[in-house]
């Protein structure tokens, strides 16, 4: 069973808190190769810090001699930094002549800190310990997550950032945005808000973490050691979270009450439907790929989230600076399109440039990773239109 992936090491140099360490990596480099870079020390936004941390990462296109031509695309849940490659999840909007055109830009995107795909998280190594943090990691928050995002992009050289994203990436990308905005030139919040409401903490955050921590193989999050896996317990957090990004009309159109097409994967009682043999087969995909601690952490840090703490409902709004460009989808109910139409609404009230676009679907909240012609003739003007404002920027200095 493999439930992270690996990146490709290359030889870091020394660090101790404080202190940056890079890892020798061209960010010119078109090939879309997993890369790890050391950032060194991280301080947490909950308290205490994180020393020597690494990012994993991928990048396509070539980033300008000012530094300037750089997007950061932000994965989701359990997504991963192969965004671009062949079979990447955003594969059809990433690309030469795509609406994010590697021909002009340096497109990056890099695995967030508490995942498990190469980025420093619970199944990294304590190095006070030397063994797995498990549940010994500190909470990390979508805060931290910029923050060694950013610290990435400094080390490579990066002096503004497109960051664009959806669901949890759409989080980042609103607080890139609001608490990072004298490095952002423009923003993509996709399919997110300003924080999630209760009925989306309750069957897509706190369901599936009750399932993980109630299987007898979660062992306080300690089951490495102890050689197995709460198979179970992340399945079945899965198949709830499966369920809160479509839309009743997707299940519905797609399965109804038609009978099991596939042979479940669990004991059951009775008759089965076709949903259900869905719903088993996302559980155990995941259970493929992904670290049942690190689902912990990130649920909770999605959960967290409001773009208005440490403040009142608008001294962080007042921050941003670039153009931010905010997508609904007219069926998704993890994050329903009013609540991100009323941001867009305050954000102008108080001045920014902001501009709310809805794409209209009945596939809910996954639209954004499905619904590529309405995606893209959306995305595709916005980051043409900052690349517009940079060159003439440029033009107005010389």
């Amino acid at each position: 069973m493999t439930n992270c992936a690996n990146a490709t090491t290359t030889q870091p140099s020394t660090s101790s808190r404080g202190h940056l360490r890079v890892l020798k990596a061209d960010p010119r480099r078109n090939d879309g190769a997993l890369r790890e870079t050391g950032i060194g020390a991280l301080d947490l936004e909950l308290g205490g810090y994180l020393d020597d941390v690494t990012v994993a990462w991928r990048s396509w296109g070539r980033l300008n001699e000012r530094g300037d031509n750089a997007v950061i695309v932000l994965h989701a849940l359990t997504g991963d930094s192969n965004a671009a490659n062949e079979g990447g999840w955003w594969e059809p909007v990433i690309g030469p002549g795509r609406p994010i055109d590697t021909d002009h830009q340096f497109v990056i995107c890099s695995n967030v800190l508490g995942g498990c795909q190469g980025t420093t998280g619970p199944a990294s190594v304590n190095p006070e310990s030397g063994k797995p943090w498990t549940m010994h990691f500190p909470l990390v928050t979508i805060g931290d997550m910029v923050n060694a995002q950013r610290a990435l992009l400094e080390s490579l050289g990066v002096t503004s950032v497109i960051p664009i994203g959806g669901s949890i990436g759409g989080l980042q990308a609103l607080e890139w945005g609001t608490r990072h905005a004298d490095l952002v030139r423009g923003s993509g919040v996709v399919a997110a808000s300003g924080a999630l409401g209760a009925q989306a903490i309750a069957l897509h955050g706190e369901v599936g973490r009750r399932a993980i921590m109630a299987d007898a193989n979660w062992r306080n999050g300690d089951y490495a050691s102890h050689g197995v896996f709460p198979e179970e317990g992340l399945s079945i957090a899965r198949m709830a979270a499966m369920i809160t990004y479509h839309s009743r009309d997707s299940l519905n159109t797609r399965f109804g009450r038609t009978p099991a097409s596939r042979p479940v994967l669990y004991p059951g009682i009775g008759p089965t439907f076709d949903v259900e043999g869905y719903l088993h087969y996302h559980g155990q995909a995941l259970v493929q790929r992904f670290d049942a601690n690190s689902y912990l952490y990130l649920t909770r840090a999605m959960d967290m989230y409001d773009v208005s703490r440490n403040g009142d409902g608008e001294s962080w709004l007042r921050k941003v600076r670039a153009p931010m460009l905010l997508i609904g989808i007219s069926s998704d109910w993890l994050f329903p399109p009013d609540d991100i139409r009323t941001l867009a609404s305050n954000l102008q009230r108080l001045g920014a440039d902001a501009r709310y676009q809805e794409i209209d679907s009945p596939n809910g909240h996954d639209s954004f990773l499905k619904d590529w012609d309405q995606l893209n003739a959306i995305v595709g003007p916005f980051i043409e239109e900052i690349g517009s404002h940079r060159e003439q920027s440029r033009e107005a200095r010389s």
